[in-house]
């Protein structure tokens, strides 16, 4: 193996080594990029193992990423990476697709029985017995020329996903959960997909169940007034209004210029800088039919706080028979949403719990509430 990382900086040497790479069965990638001043990444590197050595490819010299994208849809290639999810959203954005066969080792590790969220070091600590540094954490990838020490951490990054990789999937097969991460990564893009839409940009937003049902859809258009405008100037959501200040507009239904100016935490530059389309956007939501009020979900009142420490149990209890962690199984947001839903008689599975959840958590948790039902 090569111990010195191969450098791409042009289109001509990308196809290249693409035409190479689409010959293996499975590559290791990762990203480096910014994010701290813009709404959209700011890709700075991307790393490439093949089993053989690390390429990094400095995308900023390079403005045709076709090769890539040839590569990163290649069926017969499965993609190996870590917490995938950021990784992917600089791969869409450079070469405009969605990397597929993808396998991420964070999400397999818990499936394995490792842990939830495990951090790349940690897993590599753990299923190698290699301990890697973090003295580039906080890098400035955008800046150029890179230092030795940041070309070793950006190498470091995919070196261990291979052989990972391989010890991952065959536990996974062993346990016939392989498919389970399948199908778990086709979810979570199918969330990420759906997330794309300026009007559930509101979802984002924390206390907004302390909002009326006016007031919710006021919150969802002002949401996605916020979401486009940052789009549109590439600047953070906070940059345009930050959420406190979202939610106290919200509440205040502002029907004119007067009403804004009463908003304490309101800035004046903001207020003349948006003051029209604030008040458009409640305006509209004042108009909006009922059957258009959004589904942000009001926080669950104290006496269904028993309810839900049951089917926490209950997932507690599949989670260590399956020896997985609970969080993978069923989250407790989404336990809330089962329990309100059933006390308002509208019982039935959420997405998260539907597929490979369903006959292992979702039927037994429908059934608990059903019989508390029938106790009441």
């Amino acid at each position: 193996m090569h111990t010195k990382p191969n450098f791409i900086e042009h289109r001509a040497q990308l196809q290249t080594a693409c035409r190479r790479w689409i010959a293996l069965d499975a590559i290791a990638l990762d990203t480096e990029f910014e994010r701290t001043r813009t709404y959209y990444p700011r890709p700075a590197l991307i790393q490439i193992f093949d089993a053989e050595r690390v390429t990094i490819i400095d995308p900023l010299g390079i403005d045709d990423f076709a090769p890539l994208a040839e590569l990163l849809q290649c069926p017969g290639i499965t993609k190996v990476m870590h917490a995938a999810e950021g990784d992917i959203e600089i791969l869409e954005q450079l070469a405009g697709v969605t990397p597929n066969p993808v396998f991420d080792t964070q999400l397999a590790a818990a499936f394995a029985g490792h842990g939830f969220s495990l951090g790349y070091r940690t897993l590599v600590e753990r299923l190698l017995g290699e301990r890697i540094a973090k003295d580039e954490t906080r890098s400035d990838w955008l800046k150029r020329p890179l230092s030795d020490a940041q070309i070793a951490y950006a190498a470091l990054d995919v070196l261990h996903l291979l052989p990972m990789y391989r010890i991952l999937k065959n536990t996974l097969v062993e346990l016939g959960r392989e498919a389970w991460l399948r199908e778990e990564i086709e979810r979570i893009q199918r969330r990420r997909d759906a997330d794309r839409d300026p009007r559930r940009a509101y979802q984002r937003i924390r206390s907004a169940g302390r909002l009326d049902a006016t007031e919710r859809a006021a919150l969802r258009e002002l949401a996605a007034w916020r979401e486009l405008e940052a789009r549109k100037r590439d600047v953070p959501r906070q940059a345009i209004l930050d959420d406190a200040v979202m939610i106290d507009l919200a509440a205040a239904l502002p029907a004119d210029e007067s009403a804004l100016a009463a908003i304490p935490a309101l800035a004046q530059a903001a207020r003349s800088r948006y003051a029209d389309s604030l008040l458009e956007r409640v305006a509209r939501a004042r108009s909006a039919p009922a059957d258009a009020e959004p589904s942000t979900e009001s926080a669950m009142e104290p006496r269904y706080t028993p309810r839900l420490k049951v089917l926490k149990q209950i997932v507690r209890e599949q989670a260590e028979a399956l020896g997985i962690p609970a969080p993978l199984l069923a989250q407790s947001r989404i336990l809330e949403s089962l329990v309100q839903a059933a006390a308002s008689g509208k019982a039935a599975l959420p997405e998260e719990l539907r597929g490979w959840r369903q006959a292992i958590i979702g039927t037994p948790l429908l059934r608990a509430l059903e019989t508390m039902d029938d106790q009441t």
